[in-house]
């Protein structure tokens, strides 16, 4: 009688060895793309490449400035390593209304999708709610003719314009 013994060290290896045994290579929270990306933020930022001066001849020099809006929405701030670097008065503010039929149709998809991979959560697909956020912020600086820079903001639903003098 021929006994496979290959057979059964496979069909009972969890049995022979004293730890458990795990799928190999490399699981999706493991990945670089998500271990070394560069961390979100909650508001946009801007490559001023101009050098601006105040009355009191205060500069602040060209570089990347993240741009937060003030929770008055009166005044803008240019901030730099978390440090405010300069504030500039809101001249336009516009905010949109938030349709609640939206917001609940992308509620209830949401809800479907964790329903349907609730029970294999490593096929369900990424969450890209942070991605759209991301893509929908957006700041720039615009030179004009005459003696003032345009600063303008947007995050989400709220759009604000600033001047900035030359």
């Amino acid at each position: 009688m021929f006994i496979d013994c290959n057979h059964i060290a496979l069909n009972n290896a969890n049995d022979l060895l004293p730890y458990g045994t795990y799928k190999s290579g490399i699981m999706d929270g493991e990945k670089a793309i998500n271990i070394y990306a560069y961390p979100s933020s909650d508001y946009p930022i801007v490559n001023i490449p101009y050098e601006l001066k105040d009355i009191d001849y205060n500069t602040l020099p060209p570089g990347h400035y993240m741009v937060v809006l003030a929770p008055s929405r009166k005044i803008m701030y240019l901030v730099e390593s978390n440090k405010i670097k300069a504030s500039i008065p809101v001249a336009k503010l516009v905010e949109k209304m938030v349709n609640e039929q939206e917001e609940l149709e992308k509620l209830k998809k949401r809800q479907k999708i964790e329903k349907k991979y609730k029970n294999n959560p490593r096929k369900r697909p990424r969450d890209t709610t942070e991605l759209e956020k991301q893509a929908d912020m957006e700041a720039s600086i615009q030179d004009t003719d005459e003696d003032y820079y345009i600063l303008n903001y947007r995050n989400g639903n709220i759009q604000a314009t600033g001047y900035i003098l030359k």
